[in-house]
């Protein structure tokens, strides 16, 4: 299990999802479990994660994304259906 630190462009404002299964969770897992905690997208837009500043595929585990225990990634929206 390892541990990753997931960043709001927007604010700034920093999570950490702790004991996280690199090699089974897919960044769309961690924004549907954020979902109560993430502002609105906006019509027709999406959250989505960044690895630096590429988009990631988001049904790809974390793990094969090249993420590592103790990284940071990016949520930031997108256009619906863009990537």
């Amino acid at each position: 299990m390892a541990n990753l630190t997931i960043r709001l462009s927007t604010s700034g404002q920093e999570f950490t999802a702790n004991d996280v299964d690199f090699s089974q969770t897919t960044p769309q897992q961690i924004i549907d479990n954020m979902h109560g905690v993430l502002p609105e997208a906006g019509a027709g837009m999406t959250w989505r994660m960044l690895k630096g500043a590429q988009v990631v595929d988001q049904n790809v585990p974390l793990e094969e994304l090249g993420f590592q225990d103790g990284d940071t990634a990016e949520l930031m929206t997108k256009v619906a259906g863009a990537f």
